[in-house]
């Protein structure tokens, strides 16, 4: 059995994976709830399967990870500069390796998570961002970690990204043939079933934006369940949440129990 096989079983030792991203500075900066990661993170126990983060992160968290029930460590390796427009407008778009994937093992790391940004203004750029990513497979394989592609569609004028089922399913084929062993992909509301069969490998739906209540994030997350993701991962709307411990229980049995939406309302008191 290889250490690959081995990691990937962990992350999906409950059947479904509940993964928080906490990685959103190296693109966002200083957002809302996350100004503190050292105090954010700890109410995140009992729950996630695994905790996204930058390796330099890690060294103000590390407790959090020395336990046996500790959650995994998902490693982001890069950054883009195409979400900053709240600080400064962007031109062409740059994308850039930071860390390797042996700088993400020395940091603890179970896997590591790369962006596959479509839509620059410049094609050299994608096409840089593209061949960076098979240089990460192929060091990935070495190492036996995960290799996880968050495959994404790009547009002025849009905060996040582009949640057309086509361009979807054209960004999550495009990621499976470069040769990601997880798919981090965006939740199209109709036909996400349809993005799931063109993937070759479980597929995390992204949390995306904060949304408008409870009601809508839990929907969607459910949602993307029943139509046969493998898991979800979530940041603003957990750790921007009223009460962080309550949702994170809420998301787990969700996730991990399948437990109906109305029923964690109520719990909720909603």
């Amino acid at each position: 059995m290889s250490g690959l096989e081995i990691r990937m079983r962990r992350l999906f030792c409950h059947g479904k994976a509940f993964v928080v991203a906490l990685d959103h500075g190296l693109v966002m900066g200083p957002m809302k709830g996350l100004e503190s990661p050292e105090d954010v993170i700890p109410k995140l126990r009992n729950g996630p399967d695994a905790l996204q983060m930058s390796p330099p992160m890690v060294k103000l968290v590390k407790e959090n990870f020395f336990t046996k029930s500790s959650p995994m460590l998902i490693a982001r390796l890069d950054t883009a500069n195409v979400w900053r427009d709240k600080y400064f407008e962007h031109k062409e778009g740059y994308y850039s390796q930071l860390f390797s994937v042996k700088d993400a093992i020395k940091a603890g790391a179970d896997a590591v998570v790369t962006y596959l940004v479509v839509g620059y203004d410049s094609d050299q750029v994608e096409g840089y961002n593209v061949e960076t990513l098979a240089s990460i497979r192929a060091e990935a394989e070495d190492y036996g970690i995960p290799f996880i592609i968050e495959p994404l569609q790009v547009v002025r004028g849009n905060p996040d990204s582009v949640k057309e089922t086509e361009i979807v399913k054209y960004v999550t084929r495009l990621a499976s043939e470069i040769g990601a062993d997880i798919l981090k992909v965006d939740y199209t509301s109709q036909g996400f079933q349809d993005v799931v069969k063109v993937g070759f490998s479980p597929i995390l739906i992204r949390g995306g934006p904060k949304t408008s209540n409870d009601t809508e994030f839990l929907n969607m997350l459910k949602g993307a369940l029943d139509a046969g993701a493998s898991g979800i991962t979530v940041g603003r709307n957990l750790w921007q949440s009223k009460n962080i411990e309550v949702m994170t229980r809420a998301i787990t049995k969700l996730v991990h129990e399948n437990a109906d939406v109305g029923q964690i309302l109520k719990e909720l008191g909603q």
